[in-house]
């Protein structure tokens, strides 16, 4: 994302266009219509009703035809998509407007007496000075309109000097007045393209800081996964998708503290494949990982309680922690575990304990004291397992 500092000239051109037509589409049809309305009601007497009524017909179907183009280019975005074309058709359709207003006053100068004239005049001057308020936005625009209508009648005015007393004021007066509308038209037409950046550059900030704050976000999520990923990789077993023993290590001393707290028992039990490596000898390592796989299923199944917790502690060896579990309890676990390793009825033809596959179990169930660690409950358990292995195995010892 490359911020810009400065609103490219296209842009500056787009935005004008949408701008003048947004605001001056109605103001434009409104203020001629209110001139023409006035045209009418003054003049008609001099010129007669039916030819003006049918003047401002064709004027008022002219203002309507250059209101709904404007509201199709705006509807069709054609500010962006043709603004050149846009430009020329607006600067013909002012320009055409304008000239209207300045053939009548040169019409009505013969036709009508001087106070009236002088009315007209003030009314086109009028127009015009109204007009610079929304036009002035594309200044070129407002310029083609002030020397269409304002122009000829200057010009007009001074070489048709001698045909009315004050002509000559009011020619030169006019081209004063053009110029005065000229240095007023510049300063407000950089006014406005200055308030235009200066929107374009708020509007390029607030967009560059919403597709920054998008990108932190998904990087953000980005990196929450991959430290999601990363802890399961330093805690997760990635054969068993168990905890591994760095994961059982660290419950186990958080469990130590939390029974110390609550004052209540707790159990674990550390449970051995009987003959394993007989079984990777007679089937093979990956018959040995899937069995691995289908213990670690039937350890989850048996540990029912919410918060216990089994864990891969080594090769085939595992770590069932089991809190607020008293003996009675923990005993339990391991017998149904036992009975569902029964159940499964996997075949190990090289066992010396049973034609299947059997698991040995040391259970320890302690009552948390300032002195016990972590390693203390294992050590324990690890010596209760060394008995039921010592009794033949496919046994559960209890400490």
């Amino acid at each position: 994302m490359v911020y810009q500092r400065s609103m490219p000239p296209e842009e500056m051109v787009a935005a004008q266009l949408e701008l003048l037509m947004q605001n001056g589409r109605m103001v434009m049809v409104v203020t001629h219509m209110v001139g023409v309305a006035a045209m009418v009601m003054i003049f008609w007497p001099f010129v007669g009703l039916r030819g003006m009524l049918l003047w401002a017909a064709g004027f008022l179907i002219l203002l309507l035809i250059r209101s709904l183009h404007m509201s199709n280019a705006l509807a069709e975005r054609r500010f962006r998509s043709a603004p050149r074309r846009l430009y020329r058709q607006l600067l013909i359709g002012t320009m055409l407007t304008g000239s209207i207003w300045a053939a009548v006053y040169i019409y009505a100068a013969d036709k009508v007496p001087v106070s009236m004239q002088y009315v007209l005049l003030l009314l086109i001057i009028c127009l015009a000075t109204f007009t610079i308020g929304f036009s002035v936005i594309v200044r070129e625009y407002f310029l083609a309109y002030v020397f269409s209508s304002l122009w000829p009648v200057a010009w007009w005015s001074t070489v048709h000097y001698w045909q009315q007393p004050h002509n000559l004021v009011i020619g030169l007066s006019l081209l004063a007045f053009c110029a005065v509308l000229l240095a007023v038209c510049n300063q407000m037409h950089q006014s406005f393209r200055d308030m235009i950046a200066l929107n374009w550059e708020r509007e390029q900030t607030s967009r560059e800081l919403g597709d920054m704050t998008g990108s932190l976000r998904v990087r953000n999520h980005q990196l929450q996964q991959a430290r999601q990923k990363l802890s399961d990789l330093a805690n997760v077993d990635e054969l068993t998708g168990l905890g591994n023993r760095r994961l059982a290590n660290r419950v186990l001393g958080e469990e130590i503290s939390r029974a110390r707290r609550a004052g209540t028992p707790l159990s674990v039990i550390l449970l051995d494949v009987d003959y394993f490596k007989h079984y990777n000898d007679t089937y093979g390592h990956p018959a040995g990982d899937a069995v691995l796989k289908t213990l670690a299923g039937l350890m989850e199944g048996a540990c029912s309680r919410a918060g216990e917790v089994v864990a891969r502690y080594g090769g085939e060896e595992f770590l069932l922690i089991l809190p607020g579990a008293d003996v009675g309890s923990a005993h339990r676990t391991a017998a149904r575990l036992r009975d569902r390793v029964r159940a499964a009825r996997i075949a190990h033809a090289t066992s010396e304990a049973a034609d299947h596959l059997t698991v040995s179990q040391g259970v320890v169930t302690a009552l948390v004291d300032s002195q016990l660690e972590p390693q203390d409950l294992v050590r324990r358990a690890d010596a209760a397992l060394y008995r039921a292995k010592a009794r033949g195995r496919d046994a559960i010892e209890t400490d």
